[in-house]
């Protein structure tokens, strides 16, 4: 008998494999390293339509867990995320660090065998490398003392960003504590922003928030996810003899139990960390409002509709222990209102709805001139200039069916204009600011308005001017929602909504 001892190579077991002849032996190694293969490609395509299944599995359970990832902040966690979501830039020197290479190559020092050769004299070539060493010293010693500098003016600079950062905060910190409306939504429009949902859970959180102060009631219009967050598919397996992976359709009341539940406990998550967040006692009552975005069925429209509203009192919601209650029959025994099924879409009416009336806004005004050819925007009354950026807004947004209110004039950096958009995805508060400039806009403008955003609790900032945006402007708007548009990029939108006769002319 002939026989060898060989290695799975797969999962490193041994096999004895025998044979009569050295022949008949080389093909049953042949056919036992085949097998090893085959039951390896086996056990990958299993271990996939496994891996499927643990996936689905995973994230309903992360479905089922909404309620009890909820999160509660406080102020003073509030204040220190808002310093460190705003703290300095990091250091980055604009300084070239000096390279031998460079410089021997400057210098023309052969450094290779090859260049060396050719080089006559051995003395000139030292004397050319020495010279290169001393100019590579000297480079690094002002590259040291540049660097040192660059280093103590950012500490300086980021120091006394930080020392107005605090001041800035503490001013914020005083208003919230005094009551003031706008801190409080700004507030809890950064709790409902910073609340994290568990892994897998494709949320994208898009709400409007508003504060009532004679009722104590935080009313929030929350925009709900649609049903395609609900996997179609379960119970993958792997067909051996098709060599393919199969899986089954959920059932579709399965689905619609899964997607009911996941908009109840949205709800009632919400309004918990609302509540939860409450250390000065500022709510009294919440109202939620789920509002969704569909295609209707009957007429192939797009359509929107609120298909979940609710309102409770802090006491009655704190009397309930949420670990312990079914969603939907809690939200009844709360007095709220649903669809019966939120795949067939039954509109319902919001107990209250959001107040877009400010008492800042203002009827707008026909900007004079505007139409007078070749009309240098630069040269604009500031004001006026405010006005017209409104009005280009305007036409933007009401493409979509969004509004732009304008604010008082004030011209100290506030807000110019604030639009509204209905739109789930893109929709949202933005604050717009118009800067009619001939200089360089400043980034303490483009910070400005960073923190006009949050004390709005804005999703997007805007700031259009006549002129140019710094490095250090684009730098801080980085990661940031905020859009900077600069003479250039105004001229192109108002070409495209039908200014085609003014012109942009600095006076530098």
């Amino acid at each position: 008998m002939y026989q060898k001892i060989i290695i799975n190579p797969y999962d490193g077991t041994s096999h004895l494999v025998k044979a009569k002849t050295e022949y008949s032996l080389e093909n049953a190694l042949d056919k036992k390293y085949e097998e090893f293969e085959k039951e390896h490609y086996i056990k990958e395509r299993t271990s996939e339509a496994n891996a499927e299944n643990t996936r689905i599995k995973n994230i309903l359970d992360n479905y089922n867990s909404i309620i009890k990832k909820s999160i509660a902040y406080n102020f003073q966690l509030y204040f220190e995320e808002l310093f460190i979501e705003n703290k300095y830039k990091p250091f980055e020197s604009k300084l070239i660090k000096p390279n031998m290479f460079d410089i021997m190559k400057q210098m023309e020092v052969p450094y290779d065998k090859k260049s060396a050769i050719h080089f006559k004299y051995n003395k000139e070539k030292k004397n050319k490398e020495q010279e290169s060493q001393r100019v590579f010293d000297l480079a690094v010693d002002y590259y040291n003392k540049e660097l040192e500098k660059e280093k103590k003016k950012y500490l300086e600079e980021a120091q006394q960003y930080h020392i107005d950062l605090r001041k800035k905060i503490e001013k914020e910190k005083s208003k919230l504590e005094s009551k003031d409306s706008k801190e409080i939504e700004k507030y809890f429009s950064f709790v409902l922003n910073h609340s994290i949902y568990p892994k897998d859970i494709e949320l994208t959180k898009s709400f409007e928030l508003s504060y009532l102060e004679d009722r104590n009631t935080i009313v929030v219009s929350y925009n709900l996810p649609k049903e395609k967050i609900v996997p179609i598919y379960n119970n993958y397996k792997f067909i051996k003899k098709d060599d393919t992976i199969t899986k089954s359709n959920i059932k579709e009341s399965e689905r619609e139990s899964i997607y009911n539940n996941i908009i109840y406990m949205i709800t009632l998550r919400t309004i918990k960390e609302i509540f939860d967040s409450d250390e000065k006692g500022f709510v009294e009552s919440v109202v939620f409002n789920g509002w969704l975005d569909y295609i209707d069925k009957r007429n192939g429209k797009d359509s929107r509709s609120c298909i979940i509203t609710l309102e409770t009192t802090k006491e009655k919601f704190n009397d309930i222990n949420l670990n312990r209650v079914d969603c939907k029959e809690c939200i009844k025994g709360l007095k709220g209102i649903f669809a019966s099924s939120f795949l067939n879409i039954t509109p319902v009416m919001p107990y209250l709805n959001i107040d877009r009336n400010d008492s800042r806004f203002i009827e707008s005004k026909e900007v004079k001139d505007i139409g007078l050819d070749g009309y240098n925007l630069a040269t604009m009354p500031w004001e006026d200039f405010e006005y017209f950026v409104r009005e280009l807004f305007d036409k933007m947004f009401n493409v979509n069916g969004g509004e732009v209110k304008v604010t008082q004039a004030s011209h100290d950096g506030g807000v110019d204009a604030i639009a509204f958009d209905d739109d789930p995805i893109r929709g949202g508060k933005f604050v717009i600011q118009a800067k009619r400039y001939n200089n360089v806009v400043p980034v303490s403008a483009v910070r400005d308005l960073y923190g006009t955003m949050i004390s709005e609790g804005a999703t997007k900032g805007i700031i259009v001017t006549t002129s140019f945006y710094g490095k250090e402007s684009y730098d801080f708007a980085k990661d940031k929602p905020i859009t900077l548009i600069d003479g250039s990029a105004l001229l192109g939108l108002l070409n495209k909504y039908g200014y085609e006769n003014l012109t942009i002319k600095l006076d530098k």
